[in-house]
């Protein structure tokens, strides 16, 4: 699942969007409008004022406080309606069932349309005319680089008080949004904390918590990381991946001491961290 890097990449890639009016939203697949009591024709003629982000979610902000709330998840893309990325048995199909769901939506702005392309269509659209009711109702912690002192307060307090271990925690977006498994076992290795560790019992927050940041804005620069399906809105891939530490690199030599990478599983998801660079105690 793309984690904030990732998202913010496709935002900037987006902008160009920005003053455009929106002549139609076409939905192709019902599953993909989600939590949404507005209909989609709203929309209709409404010029898009910014493309914004708040933790893993792209925002598209309209005219008459409309905005679009986008969860790419595991596969989705926001693709040009011609991008090669998209095989041509999925576009022929559109709209028609099978194959064709796997292009969820249209949109359909001057001068150019974006398919909101997603094969395993776990992606969603929502439209609200509230998005800080929305977030609060979602319990998604403020955003790390639009509201800093807010995100590190939540984050402080959320850790104090958390049972569950620091790489489990991490995940959970009512402390940080936008944190995944990718940023979680990196940043975790970098401050040399072992991923089973309670986070209630993490001290120096505020060194993992700017530990994390930059971590972040190193992989933005990159324009995010590219496992398997990541790709920018212009279908390229990012290239912070190859500078990963831990993540992916299980069984290989520890950059630092030479140890081999290991991993287990913390609530389910796959955890990559050094035992000699990370230990327990």
């Amino acid at each position: 699942m793309p984690e904030l890097p990732e998202v913010e990449t496709v935002v900037r890639g987006l902008a160009y969007l920005v003053g455009r009016k929106l002549h139609s939203l076409e939905i192709f697949d019902s599953r993909v409008w989600f939590e949404s009591p507005l209909d989609p024709k709203s929309l209709k003629g409404l010029q898009l004022l910014e493309v914004a982000r708040r933790g893993k979610y792209i925002l598209l902000r309209f005219e008459k406080n409309r905005t679009v709330i986008q969860h790419l998840r595991m596969t989705g893309k926001m693709l040009d309606s011609k991008s090669q990325l998209i095989p041509d048995p999925v576009r022929n199909a559109i709209g028609k069932g099978g194959k064709g769901f796997q292009i969820r939506s249209r949109f359909s702005f001057t001068g150019c349309d974006l398919f909101f392309y997603d094969p395993r269509r776990f992606g969603t659209l929502t439209l609200v005319s509230d998005e800080d009711r929305y977030f609060r109702e979602k319990k998604i912690a403020p955003d790390p680089f639009h509201r800093p002192e807010e995100a590190f307060l939540c984050f402080q307090e959320g850790l104090r008080k958390c049972k569950k271990p620091i790489k489990t925690a991490l995940l959970d977006q009512s402390i940080i949004a936008g944190v995944g498994n990718i940023y979680a076992d990196e940043a975790l290795f970098l401050r040399k904390i072992h991923p089973q560790i309670l986070a209630l019992e993490i001290r120096e927050l505020k060194k993992l918590w700017q530990e994390i940041v930059a971590l972040l804005e190193r992989s933005i620069t990159s324009g995010g990381s590219s496992i398997r399906n990541y790709v920018n809105a212009s279908g390229e891939a990012g290239t912070y991946a190859q500078k990963h530490l831990v993540y992916g690199k299980t069984g290989e030599a520890c950059s630092r001491c030479g140890t081999f990478i290991s991993r287990i599983l913390l609530g389910g998801r796959a955890t990559h961290f050094c035992p000699s660079c990370q230990p327990r105690s």
